[in-house]
C-alpha cells in the first residue's frame, strides 16, 4: 500500500519529510523568480528600465567607444 503521493515508506525512510522538503524547495524557487522582478517601488517593467538614445550616446563617449567629434555630431542629430 502506498502512502503520501507515491512515496511509500518502503521506498524512503520517512517519506513525509521528503515531500515536505520538496514542496518547500518548489516554493523557494517560485518566490525567488518573482522577487527578482520587484525593486524599490514595486514591479518594474522593461519599459521603465530602457535607456534613452542620449544616455546611450553619453555612455559610449565616456567609455571611449567614440571620439569627441563623433559624439558632437551624433548629439546634434539626436536633437533634430
Amino acid at each position: 500500500m502506498m502512502h503520501g503521493y507515491g512515496f511509500g515508506s518502503s521506498m524512503f525512510m520517512g517519506g513525509g519529510i521528503f515531500m515536505f522538503i520538496f514542496w518547500i524547495l518548489i516554493a523557494v524557487v517560485i518566490i525567488s523568480m518573482f522577487s527578482s522582478r520587484f525593486k524599490g517601488n514595486g514591479f518594474k517593467s522593461d519599459a521603465d528600465t530602457k535607456e534613452t538614445p542620449m544616455e546611450i550616446l553619453k555612455k559610449r563617449y565616456a567609455a571611449g567607444e567614440i571620439t569627441e567629434n563623433e559624439y558632437e555630431d551624433m548629439k546634434e542629430k539626436l536633437r533634430d
